[in-house]
């Protein structure tokens, strides 16, 4: 059960991560059609986070530098 979890966290954390790269890439390039939607989705991800006792989803995706 607690690998299935570790697994399930990581997961989690490398959406986010995705999605932060998204987000950020949308900043820069001054575009705006995707960014809501990497919103909305980081947004559900910081819903299961919680759910997950992850209490700090970006301090897990800076960790996690891979």
């Amino acid at each position: 059960m607690a690998v299935m979890q570790a697994s399930g966290n990581f997961d989690l954390v490398s959406r986010a991560k995705e999605l932060l790269w998204v987000i950020a890439r949308c900043d820069v390039e001054n575009v705006s059609a995707q960014r809501p939607m990497a919103l909305a989705k980081l947004r559900d991800l910081e819903s299961r986070a919680a759910e997950l006792k992850i209490e700090d989803l970006y301090g897990a995706v800076v960790a996690n530098r891979g």
